[in-house]
C-alpha cells in the first residue's frame, strides 16, 4: 500500500509540474505575442487589427490625407530624455512657429507610431501648441521590450512633462491620448501631476486592463477570459513587477485632479463603448463627455472631424 501511495504522490506531482508548465508557456506565448517589440511588430504586419470597413477612414478620409499631408510637410525634431532606470525615452516634436507656452502630449494607441497621430498633430499645430508625441514603449523608436499597454508607460509620459518644466517653467501642458493613448494618459492623471498639466483629453480608453484583454480574449478568440487571465497574471506579475488588475484607469481617475474630456464613439466595439461612461462617471476631477454617433474605434477625430475638434477647443479654452 505504502509503493501505491507513493507512486500516486509521485504522479501528482508530476501531473502538477505538467500543469504548471504548460500554464508559464500559455502565459509566455501571449506575453511574447501581445506585449513584446516582436511580437506587435508581427501584428503590425498581418495588418489585421480591425476589419476593412472599419479601419479605411484612417487612410481614406478627408481628414487623413489632410494628416497625411502635414506629415509629408512638416519638420520635426526627434528628441529624447532618460528615465529613472537610465532607458532612453524617444519623441518626436513640432515647435509652434511662434514662439508659445501651450504643449500637447499627444499618445499613439497599440500598434502605432507617433506618425499615425498626424491628424491630432496638425490640429494642435494649428492651434499654436508645441506638440510632442512619445514613442510609446516597444513601438517605434523606443529601447523598450516590452509593452504595459499604458500602466508603466504613464511614468515616460511624466518624465515628459518633467523635460517640457525643466526647458519652459511656464510651460501650460495638455495631455491626449487614443485607445491604449488615452489609458496612459488617464493612468497618468491619477499620479500627483504639477500644476502645468492643465487638462486631459482621452479618447477610447479603457475601464481596466482585465476588462479590455476580456473583450478580446471572449470575442476575437473564442476562450473564457478569466480562465486565461488568471493563467497570465502570475506570469506578468513576476515579469513586469505588477498585476493585470493594476492596469486600471478607472481606479486612477478616480483620484485625478486634472480636468479631462472623456470622447468615445458609440460604434466602437473594439473598446467598447460601454467603458466609456464609468470612466466619466468615476471620474473625480472636472470633466466633459462627448459621445460620437456612428465613430468606430479611434475614428471619431477622422469621421466627425468638426464635431471632435469643437469639443476639444472650447474645453481647452477653459483652463487655458
Amino acid at each position: 500500500m505504502k509503493n501505491k501511495n507513493n507512486g500516486l504522490f509521485k504522479n501528482s506531482i508530476f501531473l502538477g509540474t505538467l500543469a504548471g508548465s504548460a500554464c508559464i508557456a500559455v502565459a509566455s506565448i501571449f506575453i511574447e505575442k501581445f506585449m513584446s517589440k516582436n511580437g506587435i511588430k508581427s501584428i503590425i504586419a498581418a495588418n489585421n487589427l480591425m476589419p476593412a470597413e472599419d479601419s479605411s477612414c484612417f487612410y481614406e478620409s478627408n481628414e487623413a490625407i489632410a494628416g497625411i499631408e502635414f506629415y509629408r510637410k512638416t519638420p520635426c525634431k526627434e528628441i529624447f530624455t532618460f528615465n529613472k532606470h537610465s532607458k532612453t525615452l524617444y519623441a518626436d516634436f513640432y515647435e509652434a512657429e511662434q514662439e508659445s507656452d501651450i504643449y500637447a502630449i499627444s499618445c499613439h494607441g497599440f500598434t502605432g507610431m507617433p506618425s499615425q497621430n498626424s491628424i491630432y498633430t496638425m490640429h494642435f499645430h494649428e492651434m499654436g501648441y508645441n506638440v510632442l508625441l512619445p514613442h510609446l514603449r516597444a513601438h517605434g523608436r523606443s529601447e523598450h521590450d516590452y509593452c504595459t499597454m499604458g500602466w508603466l508607460e504613464r511614468l515616460d509620459v511624466i518624465d515628459w512633462i518633467s523635460y517640457i518644466i525643466d526647458k519652459n517653467p511656464n510651460a501650460k501642458i495638455i495631455l491626449h491620448g487614443a485607445s491604449m493613448g488615452a489609458a496612459t494618459v488617464m493612468m497618468a492623471t491619477g499620479e500627483d501631476l504639477p500644476e502645468n498639466v492643465v487638462c486631459c483629453i482621452e479618447d477610447c480608453g479603457y475601464t481596466t486592463l482585465w476588462e479590455q484583454y476580456s473583450v478580446q480574449i471572449r470575442e476575437v478568440f473564442k476562450l473564457p477570459p478569466e480562465l486565461i487571465l488568471n493563467i497570465i497574471n502570475p506570469v506578468v506579475k513576476i515579469k513586469f513587477g505588477f498585476n493585470l488588475k493594476d492596469v486600471s484607469p478607472i481606479n486612477m481617475v478616480m483620484k485625478s485632479k486634472t480636468p479631462t474630456l472623456f470622447i468615445h464613439g458609440d460604434k466602437d466595439d473594439v473598446v467598447p463603448f460601454w467603458m466609456n461612461y464609468p470612466l466619466y462617471k468615476k471620474a473625480s476631477c472636472e470633466k466633459e463627455r462627448l459621445v460620437v454617433p456612428g465613430a468606430t474605434h479611434a475614428a471619431s477625430g477622422y469621421l466627425f472631424p468638426e464635431i471632435y475638434w469643437d469639443a476639444i477647443t472650447n474645453f481647452i479654452r477653459k483652463y487655458i
